[in-house]
């Protein structure tokens, strides 16, 4: 679980397509003779109180004269192509980077809720012995990441704050049950990888020597919810009740936390004990958290709140790598904190 495919960067390959889309942006979805259907897309992104949301039914109770549609999504170019279709409103548990790579490809979304940071559900682990005890240590090393996530992009920052040459290390790309057999055969010494591989290889001989967080004011990563703006536009009421049941899934968690875990669990397809070390990785963001500066931001703030950041870094390192061919100049206007305030001042 954990980095799941909406944190792929290799996205930017599906969404090539949505050119031919986009004329259809803003498209009300089919609806029956009594209400409108409202679709909100989700990934499975393992433990998150949006699980609880979906397993107590809020986006249903709380988004009131429509019909909820909860559609499960297995990758980021599906999603993105309904979102910019019109055939879907709302896509969350989705990574800044492929959030960028769509934006930067003209798929008219924002961001309205930030659900988390990660901060140590991933990071760089190294075995006991090998000798490797800072990331000058890799040069001219073998370091297992999965190429085409994210991981090269915490890596690449990493390294440059280091001032250490990514050419100097030798990246070997691997899936993270590849990764944990190899370390088990004592084949492997270091890894950038998340939960659960990176836990594994934790309790089996390794140590960190980052985390994501070491790196989060330069290249956060986080799960955010997003809207087609295009009908956001017309159904402002509606992405409010969003986001109230949004922060209802994040409330029943604190008030609840038992029953919330068994929720997410259950919804995640996970074991509770799993769900625990997930969550122990995250920053999780109620209402308030996204109105900071470490959230979606407020006023003239947007355009420099850890989301914009987000996007913006993910967006510039894409580019630098050939993935897109222009970003926007400004995307802090694809950061929206209008439906979160409205909610918080009207509780």
């Amino acid at each position: 679980m954990g980095k799941t495919l909406s944190r792929i960067i290799g996205v930017v390959g599906g969404i090539a397509l949505l050119g031919v889309l986009l004329g259809a942006c803003g498209s009300s979805p089919a609806t029956s003779s009594k209400e409108p259907t409202v679709v909100i897309g989700y990934e499975n992104n393992g433990a998150d109180p949006e699980m609880v949301a979906i397993a107590e039914g809020f986006f249903a109770k709380d988004m009131k004269g429509v019909h909820v549609e909860l559609r499960e999504f297995s990758s980021g170019p599906a999603s993105l192509a309904a979102l910019a279709s019109g055939s879907l409103q709302f896509m969350t548990g989705i990574g800044n980077p492929p959030a960028a790579a769509a934006i930067s490809q003209g798929v008219p979304l924002q961001a309205v809720w930030a659900q988390e940071l990660y901060t140590t559900d991933e990071g760089l682990v190294v075995r006991n012995g090998s000798g490797i005890n800072s990331l000058k240590d890799l040069e001219h090393k073998q370091l297992a990441i999965v190429v085409g996530s994210t991981s090269p992009f915490e890596v690449d920052t990493a390294f440059r704050n280091a001032g250490i040459p990514a050419s100097s290390v030798a990246f070997v790309n691997m899936s993270p049950p590849a990764m944990v057999a190899a370390w088990a055969r004592g084949q492997l010494n270091a890894a950038y990888v998340w939960d659960p591989a990176f836990d594994t290889m934790l309790k089996n001989h390794g140590h960190a020597i980052m985390y994501d967080r070491n790196v989060e004011r330069q290249a956060p990563i986080f799960n955010l919810a997003v809207v087609n703006s295009n009908w956001a536009k017309s159904n402002a009421t509606l992405v409010r009740e969003f986001v109230q049941a949004e922060q209802a899934g994040v409330t029943f968690y604190r008030q609840h936390p038992q029953r919330a875990l068994k929720d997410m669990a259950k919804e995640a397809g996970i074991r509770v004990a799993l769900a625990q070390t997930e969550l122990a990785g995250f920053r999780l963001y109620n209402l308030q958290d996204q109105l900071g500066p470490d959230g979606l931001g407020t006023g003239s703030g947007v355009k420099d709140s850890l989301v914009t950041v987000a996007l913006r870094s993910a967006a510039t390192y894409l580019l630098s790598i050939h993935q897109v061919s222009s970003i926007p100049q400004d995307m802090s206007i694809h950061v929206n904190p209008a439906y979160a305030q409205y909610v918080a001042h009207h509780q």
